[in-house]
């Protein structure tokens, strides 16, 4: 079928009649965003300028003078830049503000008013003629203005004069109305532009829809940056207010300006008159304003005017497009290039987004592959389809279904003004290129030939280049716009696709391995069915030819199997059956040991599972132990440590590959140990210098922890000498409790270090030990009978008199600990619960807890970052219900459980819960700590807040508005005065004021 006088009535250009309704813009327009970077440069104030005239070459670069760099930066560009671009392109000018815009050179005189048209594919009148779209409803519109324009309150203005009255484009002089031959060529120059534009969401029109009373609903002006909705206005006339003897002139990058001005560097004139002319003038003005600049070369020529000949002829769209037949738009690459410009992506910058793709580019996925419109034509079918290249890297893929035989496709670009070159590739469902065409002189492609078999085949379509753009050819690049597909191929609608069936003979389900014999008795075609392809559902398969190779397999696995057959005649069209194959699966069986399975808490036991076995081939089993204290294991060969005196039923599960599974018992029998050790879980810094913490001073630690006495104040002769330091217990009752440490002194001539305990909270202590020079040694004391709960350990040096100041002397302590003998009438404690973990701050993640014991001597809080293997963090004494967890990573998920413990053992764990600490603050604080007479001061230094909250040791100390005095720019500085005497640390950070945004928390180093 001809599709020459139709080709873009249906849909090759997306374009609509919208008075008479002959719309066909791509639906797929509606689906593509409006927003676009916004670079436009409207927000941005111009440089004060004044030049006493419009002006270019070194008379403009003269009259720029000192202003020349503050210009050039506005347009991006260095100074040196800005000048070379004047210099070489006369046809840069500045208008009396500074502002650059292009006086274009006139059409050849060649193209006069007797050049040939192309027939439009219908005569339409005036009124139709000025309601044209390209592209109706899109975010961004090219105004075309045939009918005359008055301009005011522009920069054109403040060059030329108000207001600049623009009349109507009227080649035959007559000024009253329209002639036929005038409204053709109107139409055509319409249809060069929105061919030129065809790949951006663009509506070229020559319909005025524009309304300066509603700038939200004016299709050029742009009220805010936010209004998607805007465009540039291009007036074709006669130049009646400007003796530049041009074709045009425009202003740079305007098209996306907003604001009060959003219309002052518009519109863009075009004085050419002919199709030609006109028509790449129209283009190339909008170009300017979309903030392309012209393509020249580097020995001076300031529009490059192409290469070639014929319809490959190319030239540059932003260089002179007269000459040549094929007019691209274009990215540095032709002979001697000056303009390193990408054209594709200048224009959606400055305002005009790409459509997006209409067709997938390659068969990967089948079913979203365009399928071509099929019109039924008795032995053949006719097949049409349409689409747009949008980018170099598009591709767009049809698929079609055909029968055995002859084939014919063609593929059109548009009949006027084209600037695609078509590649088309025909491939068959496989993959396999069958055929491909390009031209080397044509923008078309056609296809035949003849299909051996029927089935789908599938057609891509490319835009491409020709030879070297360097010397007569062209790139890809711009080989972009809108095509039409036609094809007749033979007729599916008359073949009998053939009946595959599958069958079995003498199968009942058995277990593995197991043969099976299949049977395609049963499949049938009109014709000949060429072949037979076996899948057994297991990854392997066979073809054969014939039914008497009907297949037999060996299944050596057990599970559920769908076996299919897909039968294919010589027609190439295909059937498939399936049958379902069962092969039973064993239960594996699970076998345990352990070993050893009694002894005293903690009782480590070595878990065994080898024995246990799956007997089918290609099986597999995994693990599941539990302990039956709350712990559990997917390890084949587990240990587990039982804290807790009991009677423990430890369970195997093992599970096959395919979910059978079977489970064993084995009993653990834990007596209660005799006694059990605890360590301090605090302490609280009183007096005196702290190397270490009490976790150094613990039971079996490796380590140990020194205090060393510290100075008093006051007169020199009334100075002394002195050290206190206490150490937080707490403890289970037993028949016999002890506390135990090691203990050194250093050597001193005036003093004696006293060891004491309280069990009333501090309210007493009682001596046991006193330390003289040089001692060093183990001590312990027997400690009341039946005490429990808190037990407190105190050192404090023997004379705090005036004047005892001759040294600073020491204690060192190491392996501290209380011995509680167990008491057998004590049962562990019940398991803490409702645990919740809340995150405070980037470093900081609180707990609380349910207590539900009331014979716990103390909790044990373990933290873990995969909820799989844990560390235990802190021991609180007993009746805690609450913890904050500090100094953690930012941004980071931490797990928490708890167990109670007393001397009977421990309580099963608490549930799980967890919480991920804030990503990094960004207070940046840093604290140092300071004593002035005595007092304790922290400084504080952050960033960005000036108003903020002081948390000191958890408590809300100060609330701050408007700190000064910032030491640099975006830092703070506030001297916190503690109003604290003594020694001890404490923990700080800000927040924005009234609110959990919060820094960091710090502990501030120990005061002297």
């Amino acid at each position: 079928m001809d599709y020459s006088n139709r080709i873009f009535k249906l849909a090759l250009l997306s374009f609509s009649l919208s008075a008479t309704g002959l719309i066909g813009f791509d639906a797929a327009a509606a689906n593509v965003s409006s927003e676009t970077q916004d670079a436009s440069n409207s927000h941005r104030a111009f440089p004060s300028v004044t030049l006493a005239e419009p002006a270019n070459g070194e008379h403009a670069i003269g009259l720029l003078g000192a202003n020349l760099p503050a210009v050039a930066a506005w347009y991006g560009k260095t100074t040196a830049q800005f000048a070379k671009m004047i210099r070489q392109d006369s046809s840069v000018w500045l208008d009396k503000q500074g502002r650059v815009f292009y006086v274009e050179i006139q059409e050849p005189s060649q193209h006069s008013m007797t050049e040939p048209l192309t027939a439009p594919e219908t005569a339409l009148n005036q009124d139709q003629t000025f309601k044209l779209h390209s592209r109706a409803g899109a975010p961004r519109t090219i105004l075309l203005d045939f009918d005359g324009h008055t301009t005011t309150g522009t920069a054109w203005n403040d060059s030329y004069g108000t207001p600049i009255v623009s009349p109507a484009y009227n080649p035959y002089g007559v000024p009253e109305t329209f002639t036929q031959d005038e409204l053709d060529r109107i139409y055509l120059m319409w249809r060069q532009v929105a061919e030129d534009f065809a790949p951006f969401n663009v509506d070229v029109t020559t319909e005025d829809l524009t309304d300066p009373d509603d700038l939200a609903a004016d299709p050029i002006a742009r009220e805010t940056s936010g209004d998607q909705l805007f465009g540039t206005r291009v007036v074709i006339t006669q130049n009646t207010f400007s003796n530049c003897d041009c074709g045009g002139f425009a202003y740079l990058k305007s098209f996306n300006d907003y604001g009060a001005n959003t219309n002052y560097l518009k519109p863009a004139f075009v004085f050419n008159s002919s199709v030609v002319g006109a028509g790449e003038a129209i283009t190339h003005e909008a170009g300017h304003n979309l903030g392309l600049s012209h393509d020249g070369q580097t020995n001076g020529t300031g529009y490059y005017t192409g290469h070639g000949s014929g319809v490959t002829g190319w030239a540059p769209i932003m260089g002179v497009g007269y000459y040549q037949e094929l007019v691209q738009w274009s990215m540095n690459t032709y002979p001697l290039a000056n303009q390193p410009q990408d054209d594709i992506s200048d224009i959606q910058y400055y305002g005009a987004p790409l459509m997006a793709d209409d067709h997938v580019d390659d068969m990967s996925i089948v079913d979203n592959v365009t399928a071509m419109t099929v019109t039924a034509n008795g032995a053949t079918d006719q097949l049409d389809a349409f689409g747009l290249i949008h980018l170099n890297s598009d591709q767009d893929m049809f698929k079609f279904d055909a029968a055995m035989g002859s084939y014919s496709i063609s593929i059109q670009a548009g009949d006027i003004s084209p600037n695609l070159d078509i590649e088309a590739s025909l491939y068959d469902s496989g993959g396999a290129l069958l055929q491909t065409d390009n031209a080397a002189d044509v923008l078309s492609a056609s296809l035949s030939g003849s299909f051996a078999s029927a089935g789908t085949y599938f057609l891509m379509i490319d835009g491409v280049g020709k030879g070297d753009p360097l010397d007569t050819g062209y790139p890809d690049y711009g080989s972009l716009g809108q095509y039409i597909i036609s094809a007749t191929v033979q007729s599916t609608s008359n073949l009998q696709t053939p009946t595959a069936t599958i069958g079995t003979s003498g199968y009942t389900p058995d277990f593995a391995p197991t043969s099976v014999s299949f049977s395609s008795a049963g499949s049938t075609d009109d014709g000949d069915i060429v072949s037979y392809d076996w899948l057994f559902g297991d990854g392997t398969g066979v073809t054969t030819t014939d039914p008497v190779d009907d297949p037999a397999h060996e299944y050596l696995a057990p599970g559920e199997y769908i076996a299919s057959l897909t039968v294919t005649d010589n027609d190439g069209l295909s059937d498939q059956d399936s049958i379902a194959v069962s092969v039973l699966n064993r239960a594996p069986m699970a076998v345990i040991a352990g070993d050893p399975l009694t002894g005293q808490a903690a009782l480590e036991v070595t878990f065994d599972s080898s024995g246990s076995k799956d007997d089918d081939p290609q099986s597999s089993i995994s693990f599941d132990w539990d302990f039956g204290d709350g712990a559990s294991s997917t390890e084949a060969m587990p240990t587990h440590l039982y804290t807790t005196a009991g009677d423990y039923t430890a369970t195997l599960t093992v599970t096959d590959n395919l979910a059978a599974s079977d489970s064993v018992n084995i009993n653990i029998s834990v007596d209660a140990p005799p006694f059990i050790n605890q360590v301090a879980y605090g302490e609280i810094f009183t007096a005196g210098t702290v190397s270490g913490n009490y976790q150094d001073s613990a039971l079996d630690s490796g380590s140990s922890q020194t205090i060393t006495e510290r100075q008093s104040g006051g007169k020199k002769q009334n100075r002394f000498s002195y050290l206190t330091h206490t150490w937080l217990f707490s403890i289970a009752a037993g028949n016999l409790v002890e506390l135990h440490l090691d203990a050194s002194m250093s050597v001193s001539p005036d003093d004696q270090m006293i060891l004491s305990y309280s069990v009333d909270n501090g309210a007493n202590f009682s001596d046991f030990a006193a330390l003289s020079s040089g001692d060093s040694n183990h001590y312990s004391a027997p400690l009341p009978q039946g005490v429990s709960g808190e037990v407190r350990l105190k050192i404090e040096d023997s004379d705090q008199s005036a004047g005892n100041n001759t040294s600073l002397d020491s204690i060192t302590i190491s392996n501290l600990y209380i011995r509680s003998e167990t008491d057998a009438s004590l049962t562990p404690p019940s398991a803490p619960t409702e645990l919740n973990a809340g995150v405070a701050s980037s470093s900081q993640i609180n707990l609380a807890w349910m207590d539900n014991s009331t014979n716990e001597a103390s909790f044990n809080i373990e933290r873990s970052l995969n909820a799989t293997s844990w560390t235990q963090i802190q021991t609180l004494p007993a009746e805690t219900t609450s913890y904050n967890d500090t100094g953690l990573s930012a941004d980071t998920l931490f797990y928490y459980r708890i167990y109670a413990s007393n001397g009977a053992g421990n309580s099963l764990m608490s549930n799980i819960d967890s919480d991920s600490t804030s990503p990094a603050s960004d207070f940046n604080l840093s604290a140092s700590g300071y004593k002035y007479k005595g007092v304790k001061h922290i400084e504080l230094h952050w960033q960005q807040y000036q108003t903020i909250d002081i948390v000191l040791d958890e408590v809300l100390t100060e609330s701050l508005t408007g700190i000064s005095g910032a030491e640099t720019a975006g830092e703070y500085y506030f001297d916190l005065n503690t109003g604290i005497k003594g020694g001890s640390s404490h923990s700080v950070r800000v927040c924005e004021s009234g609110t959990s945004n919060c820094s960091d928390t710090l502990n501030i180093a120990v005061f002297p």
